[in-house]
């Protein structure tokens, strides 16, 4: 047999290809393989410029371009049908082709026009390489994906020695790519374990947790223990700071104790926002979420008790964010609360029915107890601040039992000036309070003025105010001066008089008239009076009333009543006429002026109280 001067290279070539075939054999990375496979069949086929591995995509269903060498980034946005092109046909065919001259690749490079400017763009303008290699990777499963070199200069480079060891190479990679897989897939799998593990053990541990948390909120329920208990130890298993507010957001007990009155003024600055999470928690009945910056989360669960919601449990967490074991305490807490509430809920609604009898027995003109004159009366009431005049909505007796616990809070054990307080109820869409006759008023107006004061913080929507009735000696003058008070109040409330404290004495010698008169016939008069005039100042910034008080204030002094206003005599007459046309009403008709003057005198009574009191 003749000597062969390229045995010994292409011994060395075969020697390669094992060598390769077992190094990519140890590789594990997917990525990473397919970069060296193509690197090493440029390597082994020296004649080769270029090459390209596609892997087939299942979910596609298209050869895909996983890596390329020799060509421009364009070449990534081809994709290939199976039977499309050379790598497209050796994928379906399952057979290795050698290409040898460039009219022999033309015909078969039959790819989409789109991919074929994307392929001539890649290789530099070049329509079709001179020579070319491709062979399919197989596997006992089937292919999975092809790979092709080519040299764009050279016809007939490529022999049929060099298919042999593109094929060696193909079969080498394949298998390689399929162990690669299944390394993935393992790797996959065991860090799906790992983390399906850990899932497990957290959920094994919050349920332990929960189980804990709510074995101590039991023991409040066993114990028989407050909610001042409640809410402490809620405090320390969240590790935050619990309110237990009312219905009216009001705080009741607090774990750090708080100066806050309302759930509000735990975070002056977020008060939108947790005004927001308790009115949602309260129209959903379910607990809701507040975030008030800084990682502070406020947690608020409504505590039900039937049809209404009774009041609120808050947790506000600082250090830790909230996780479901403590929304599931909270919630939980919130039901324990409840049973507590509706406790106190029915004693306060005994307390008050109590007091409600011991009123009734003062309007009948009977002494409870042997209690001893003299009587006083203060009868609170609710307006609304940002309604029209003459619309006013009903008042929730909730609201009502709230101003009786502000005024409760404020008299402190009730006791003015020596005299215990008999009585402290609803009565009638108003607050009733009776004292056997306390002898240090101004004591008490200041306190019935805290007491409003306290309640515009829960409730800024409705404005409180008290008028209170002079002492009356016996019993059987209770039931005037209940009425009388009453009356006082409702006129108050249709003039729309925003003092917070009144009293009935206030009214000086016009009481005289109001006693000869029906309640609706006076409210009527002065709605009939002063109505129009009232929203016509306030619609328009005008200064009508102040220019009928002076002019009253001067004996019907047109020019004194102008001093005093600072104003021209035109001005004062101009707003007179004006008032008359909107009161119907003549100044100079003595009925009239005497209507107009009653009825400004209710409206000043609170302002006249101090000076009329002296009288």
């Amino acid at each position: 047999m003749p000597y062969d001067a390229e045995e010994p290279t292409r011994i060395d070539r075969l020697e390669a290809i094992i060598e390769i075939n077992r190094s990519l054999a140890s590789t594990l990375d997917a990525d990473a393989l397919t970069h060296r496979i193509l690197r090493e069949a440029i390597r082994i086929i020296p004649a080769a410029d270029a090459g390209v591995l596609l892997l087939y995509d299942t979910d596609r269903e298209r050869l895909v371009v996983r890596h390329a060498i020799g060509f421009g980034p364009s070449i990534y946005k081809i994709e290939l049908a199976p039977g499309e092109s050379l790598t497209g046909r050796a994928f379906q065919e399952r057979r290795s082709v050698l290409y040898r001259t460039q009219e022999s690749l033309a015909p078969q490079q039959d790819l989409a026009p789109a991919s074929h400017r994307l392929l001539a763009a890649a290789a530099g303008g070049i329509e079709y390489p001179h020579s070319a290699l491709v062979a399919p990777l197989l596997t006992h499963d089937g292919p999975i994906g092809a790979m092709i070199v080519e040299n764009f200069s050279t016809p007939q480079v490529f022999n049929q020695f060099d298919l042999r060891l593109f094929e060696g190479l193909a079969q080498g990679a394949a298998i390689a790519m399929v162990n690669a897989r299944l390394f993935a897939s393992e790797r996959a799998a065991r860090m799906r374990l790992e983390t399906v593990n850990q899932l497990v053990s957290e959920q094994r541990d919050q349920l332990e947790r929960r189980v804990q948390v709510q074995e101590a909120l039991a023991d409040i329920v066993r114990e028989g223990l407050s909610a001042d208990a409640l809410v402490a130890r809620l405090a320390r298993l969240c590790r935050a700071g619990v309110f237990l507010c009312d219905s009216l957001r009001a705080v009741r007990i607090a774990q750090p104790p708080t100066d806050a009155l309302t759930v509000g003024d735990i975070d002056d600055e977020h008060r939108e926002v947790i005004g927001t999470a308790v009115h949602e928690a309260e129209a959903t009945r379910s607990p809701q979420r507040a975030d008030l910056g800084a990682g502070r989360v406020l947690l608020v669960a409504p505590i039900p008790g039937g049809s209404e919601i009774l009041g609120f449990l808050c947790a506000l967490f600082g250090d830790t964010a909230p996780d479901e074991v403590h929304a599931a305490a909270v919630s939980s807490a919130a039901h324990i609360a409840a049973t507590e509430l509706v406790e106190q809920r029915a004693r306060e609604e005994g307390r008050i029915r109590t007091q409600a009898d011991t009123l009734e027995l003062l309007v009948q003109g009977v002494a409870p107890g042997g209690a001893q004159g003299p009587f006083l009366v203060a009868v609170g009431r609710l307006q609304h601040s940002s309604l029209q005049y003459r619309v006013q909505p009903a008042v929730d007796h909730r609201q009502l039992r709230a101003l009786l616990a502000c005024a409760q809070h404020e008299l402190g054990d009730g006791d003015i000036g020596g005299r215990p307080l008999l009585a402290a109820t609803v009565r009638d869409h108003h607050v009733v309070l009776v004292w056997a006759g306390p002898d240090d008023e101004e004591n008490l107006r200041r306190r019935l003025r805290a007491a409003t004061q306290r309640f515009a913080l829960l409730d800024p929507a409705w404005q409180a105010s008290f008028v209170v009735s002079d002492a009356v000696d016996t019993p059987t003058e209770f039931a005037d001066a209940l009425a009388e008070s009453r009356l006082v109040a409702e006129l108050h409330r249709q003039v729309r008089n925003a003092n917070p404290v009144h009293t009935v004495r206030s009214l000086g010698a016009y009481r005289l008239i109001l006693r000869s008169a029906k309640a609706a016939d006076v409210l009527r008069m002065c709605e009939d009076a002063l109505g129009a005039v009232l929203r016509y100042d306030r619609d328009r910034g005008t200064s009508m009333l102040p220019t009928l008080r002076a002019y009253l204030d001067h004996g019907g002094a047109t020019k004194a009543a102008a001093r005093a206003l600072s104003v021209h005599p035109h001005t004062v007459q101009y707003r007179l006429g004006r008032l008359e046309e909107l009161s119907g009403l003549r100044l100079s008709a003595p009925q009239d002026r005497l209507t107009l003057e009653l009825c400004l005198r209710i409206h000043d009574s609170a302002a006249l109280s101090d000076s009329l009191g002296r009288d």
